[in-house]
């Protein structure tokens, strides 16, 4: 397929719109999020119905704003300001670059390295700024990265396509894709809000690995974050510590675990079943082992 050259930038020259709390608060709500306004700030239901955390995850709330945002929430989570950390009681364990400022080539371990100069001279790192890629390669490409991390419930093609839609409704989703001889083999996605970088979705084609896609789009992501001078944090995702691989790819490429002071509570029957039958996810959501 060719790609129509007014979909695709260089990387290097890669740009999106930076967002306010507010403005992503607005944009979740179009886009159906249950999205309700509490002590200054937005918060979002997530994952089972009447769990709430801000919109903006990182937003560093007061224990006074860290507080039940409705009734009828059986649970929420709230990120704490530096100085509240005593009035913490749990962690949500964030993976970030320590040092953005400064992220470069010597930021990765010296095998890392090696793999991005293999993926530099074997892929092409473009960011897309319309859909028809994706519209023609992307559903096949989820499906199968999908069926081999098991990260997730793979999207039937009518639902993945309405995401699509919302990468190119406004200016805000950063789409970087790999392409490999004219084809797709990966691609990852993000946004930057009040200056965080939210690193998101990441899908690799099985056949594409042996380039090092996964290295050189993290580290093009990363670098297209650094180059944005409002961005003090990049997030790369929440600590899996049930997969090792990723663990260790991650720690090659110079993320550290940071386990940010949140404040969280928790219906007592669902806390049991959740820290029972799904402790990862528990840990993920309190940071408690």
């Amino acid at each position: 397929m060719l790609i129509p050259n007014q979909q695709v930038r260089d990387a290097s020259v890669a740009t999106f719109s930076v967002l306010t709390e507010r403005e992503l608060a607005e944009i979740r709500c179009k886009e159906g999020a249950r999205v309700i306004q509490h002590g200054g700030h937005y918060w979002e239901q997530t994952g089972a119905p009447g769990f709430f955390q801000p919109v903006h995850l990182l937003a560093r709330l007061t224990p006074e704003e860290a507080t039940r945002p409705t009734p009828w929430s059986w649970g929420y989570r709230a990120t704490l300001t530096p100085k509240a950390s005593d009035a913490a009681n749990g962690a949500v364990p964030i993976v970030c670059i320590p040092d953005l400022a400064n992220y470069d080539l010597n930021s990765l371990s010296s095998n890392r390295r090696n793999k991005l100069r293999k993926c530099q001279r074997l892929v092409r790192i473009v960011q897309l700024t319309g859909p028809a890629l994706l519209e023609e390669q992307g559903h096949e490409l989820v499906i199968e990265a999908l069926s081999r991390t098991q990260h997730k419930k793979p999207p039937s093609r009518e639902r993945y396509l309405e995401q699509v839609k919302k990468y190119f409704r406004g200016n805000h989703w950063c789409v970087l894709a790999g392409i490999i001889d004219g084809k797709l083999g990966g691609y990852l996605d993000g946004y930057v809000v009040d200056g965080v970088a939210y690193g998101f979705n990441a899908y690799y084609a099985t056949w594409a690995l042996p380039t090092n896609i996964s290295t050189g789009l993290v580290f093009e992501f990363a670098q297209l974050c650094r180059r944005l001078q409002c961005v003090h944090t990049f997030m790369g995702g929440l600590h899996s510590r049930e997969s090792p691989q990723l663990s260790q790819f991650k720690d090659d490429m110079g993320f550290v675990v940071d386990p940010v002071p949140i404040k969280w509570e928790m219906a007592p029957l669902a806390r049991t079943f959740i820290r029972r039958h799904r402790p990862h996810a528990y840990y993920r959501l309190t940071g408690v082992q």
